[in-house]
């Protein structure tokens, strides 16, 4: 149910000014949105709807109790996140956001360095003797070593670039964990994934201060915070498919040792001589780069700022229609230019909404029916028409309404 029905009071406190942008008309009483509020008094702070309308402790039974009013000893982030504090009888509001959502900026900065980091990566392994001796060691004891060394190097690079990205974000001159512990920690978990014959023999190209990948921190003097972050941004630290990816490479490979008939092929690949890590004949950077997208944080769903009007059946359009239309609403039998032109306007839409948005979606009986694009918009007897193109062959139409509130008009965000 919208916050305005459900909560009146509640709602005349949404503040108008700073909340530019969003359709408070339209948002729930349950919605995870952080909003800015104004208290009688004068007090702004933000919070979501769904916190606003609790029946928390501090509010001493008054629904409409202002955080500023009656809760001592708070402290409120930037962010809106609130901490109480008992022991203390003063309220503060800090300019800096919470540990979380500043540990959540600090990794998207990270993610965002990744990829710049990815030659440097390259680079710390290209100087590392220890990876030449380990990438050697593996050269002789590991088969089909040359077919899954792609993604080893990619894992390497992966992880090392991490790193290099920390350094750079926290304007660090070197590493902040030491290479060889670093390098020692990859080389373990690269031997968890390979056959159980080969461990013994490569753990003698391990590093003596190999670290280790937790699946909550990464090794080294990091804050677990920031592996909590990333992880919450969908990078994992410990690569939990790299096992799954090296067997089935192995398997691929096993299976093309025999031909259709069961013979084997004319070179026999089992005593196949495999070349040394320093003369493998490829680029390294960008074979690095390549099989690097395997290992990609997940991308978040694609988010698109959206109007939408619900359209009634066809009806004759008022007298003096200002677009000039005969009819407007919808038909089945509509062309998508016609039903365009009858649902594009004029509709009491506030200006910075359509301005903020990249699509208008027309809705008939909770389906959308056609989605159009937004060039511009035209004012008319105190409502506005949209000037746009409709998009004939958009995912969302014929899909249910992703802005589903009772209201004929809305503006939200979609998430592919």
């Amino acid at each position: 149910m919208r916050l305005k029905d459900e909560h009146p009071e509640l709602f005349r406190q949404l503040h108008r000014t700073r909340n530019a942008g969003v359709d408070l008309d339209s948002t729930t009483a349950s919605s995870h949105e952080m909003l800015w509020w104004r208290c009688p008094v004068g007090h702004e702070w933000r919070e979501t709807p769904l916190q606003r309308r609790s029946h928390a402790t501090w509010k001493q039974g008054d629904l409409h109790a202002c955080l500023y009013c009656v809760a001592p000893g708070c402290l409120v982030y930037s962010c809106g996140h609130r901490r109480f504090r008992r022991s203390e009888s003063t309220f503060r509001v800090l300019a800096h956001p919470c540990d979380k959502c500043e540990s959540t900026e600090h990794a998207q900065l990270i993610l965002d360095a990744l990829d710049d980091s990815t030659a440097a990566a390259v680079r710390i392994l290209d100087e590392s003797p220890h990876y030449a001796l380990f990438c050697g060691k593996a050269a002789e004891t590991v088969e089909w070593w040359d077919e899954i060394f792609p993604l080893v190097e990619a894992y390497f690079v992966r992880m090392v670039s991490v790193y290099a990205a920390i350094a750079t974000v926290e304007h660090r001159p070197t590493l902040s964990e030491p290479i060889s512990s670093l390098l020692g920690a990859c080389m373990l978990r690269i031997l968890d994934a390979l056959p159980q014959d080969c461990r013994e023999e490569m753990h003698s190209a391990v590093l003596e201060d190999a670290g280790h990948f937790h699946d909550r921190y990464l090794p080294g003097r990091h804050h677990h915070e920031i592996a909590w972050a990333l992880k919450k941004l969908g990078f994992d630290i410990v690569d939990t498919p790299l096992q799954d990816d090296i067997e089935r490479r192995v398997q691929f490979c096993e299976q093309q040792r025999f031909s259709a008939t069961g013979d084997l092929p004319p070179v026999n690949l089992a005593g196949r001589h495999y070349p040394a890590f320093i003369h493998l004949p490829r680029d390294r950077e960008r074979g690095s780069l390549s099989e690097l997208q395997g290992f990609r944080p997940k991308q978040l769903p694609p988010r698109i700022t959206a109007v939408r009007v619900r359209l009634d059946e066809s009806s004759p359009a008022e007298t003096g229609d200002p677009l000039g239309r005969t009819h407007v609403g919808y038909s089945p039998d509509l062309t998508p230019q016609e039903l365009w032109e009858r649902g594009r306007g004029v509709w009491k839409f506030r200006a910075d909404h359509v301005a903020a948005s990249t699509i208008v979606l027309m809705v008939h009986d909770k389906t959308v029916v056609l989605v159009a694009s937004i060039t511009g918009l035209t004012l008319h007897r105190g409502g506005l028409a949209i000037l746009g193109e409709p998009l004939t062959d958009h995912p969302l139409i014929g899909k249910p309404d992703p802005l589903h509130t009772p209201n004929p008009l809305a503006y939200g965000v979609i998430n592919f």
